[in-house]
């Protein structure tokens, strides 16, 4: 079959069309047979087989669904007719789909490809060493290399934040136990009875503190060139001013 369907790698056949006359005679018998062998083991991988028996000619179109299978298994293919009959028109074609991930390392978008390269740069001592700059996957070896270290930095980083977190955590609980220790001997009677006599053995407590601030005579500093201070007119304007509207709005009310 190959030299029916495309050679790319994980090409799965998933039906089978076919079309062909039957020229006969309608008294004679004959059947129609169309076969693939299979690659891999013995037998055929896919047959059909039409019954014209007492049947005249005719066309036949027709298309089997088959269970995808991959296209390295179909091999060679034949279609023939039994008895007397001949066959003419033929067409037998076959509908497959194409996985492009078959191979994961072709795309880097497939699932498996880490794993795939991974496997790759192993089996090819490339693991821990840079390959030929015309090496097929020389580019995925530089990201690889880049996802690499970039997966430990973020593992390291969150192994730091982890740590810090803990850190942090038993410095809470330290001053949680050391605040509760304070105050349960605080709320104990005898341990305040203990803290007064302490605090009266060391010597006289004195109830009151006076301070002395030093003080003086503040000399005027400010001097008067004129003996007298004028009027100011403006002003007395205003207030005779005021008055008067103060009139004006009473004598409204008195009327």
């Amino acid at each position: 079959m190959t030299d029916v369907l495309p050679p790319e790698a994980g090409l799965q056949v998933q039906g089978v069309f076919h079309k062909y006359t039957i020229n006969k005679s309608s008294s004679s018998d004959s059947t129609v047979s169309i076969v693939n062998k299979n690659v891999n083991g013995s037998g055929n991988i896919y047959e059909r087989h039409d019954n014209w028996d007492q049947l005249p000619s005719n066309t036949k179109i027709g298309f089997d669904v088959v269970n995808p299978s991959l296209g390295t298994k179909w091999g060679k293919g034949s279609i023939t007719a039994s008895g007397d009959a001949t066959l003419s028109d033929v067409i037998v074609a076959y509908n497959y789909k194409f996985d492009p991930c078959y191979i994961p390392l072709s795309d880097p978008s497939c699932p498996n490809f880490k794993d795939a390269l991974y496997q790759y740069l192993l089996d090819n001592g490339l693991l821990n060493n840079e390959p030929a700059i015309d090496d097929p996957y020389y580019d995925e070896w530089v990201q690889y290399q880049l996802d690499q270290k970039t997966e430990e930095q973020e593992e390291e980083q969150a192994a730091k934040e982890k740590k810090e977190e803990e850190e942090k955590e038993e410095l809470r609980m330290e001053r949680a136990l050391s605040v509760a220790g304070a105050a349960e001997q605080i709320a104990n009677p005898t341990q305040q009875l203990a803290m007064m006599e302490q605090m009266t053995a060391d010597g006289k407590l004195d109830f009151y503190y006076s301070a002395t601030i030093e003080g003086g005579k503040y000399e005027e500093t400010i001097t008067l060139v004129d003996s007298t201070i004028e009027d100011n007119s403006q002003a007395l304007r205003n207030l005779k001013q005021d008055k008067l509207h103060k009139k004006i709005v009473r004598s409204q009310y008195n009327n």
